[in-house]
């Protein structure tokens, strides 16, 4: 099953609600909105940067196949 229907099958089983959250995230990533980050916020990203250079990461899929998410 490509993505696409495996996608399309997880769609139908949505109620409602889900499906409106849904749609606002896909229009969220047709159309990202260009926000500036708040001073904190950059603080958060530059020490996620430094984190990730030093190779203290982890892949989303390790996380959640370990149960940690």
């Amino acid at each position: 099953m490509s993505v696409r229907e495996e996608l399309i099958k997880a769609i139908e089983a949505l109620d409602e609600e889900s499906l409106e959250a849904v749609l606002d995230y896909v229009r969220l990533l047709q159309e990202p909105e260009e926000v500036e980050p708040l001073e904190e916020e950059r603080a958060v990203i530059a020490r996620g940067r430094e984190e990730f250079a030093r190779g203290e990461c982890a892949k989303w899929r390790e996380l959640k196949r370990n149960g940690d998410v």
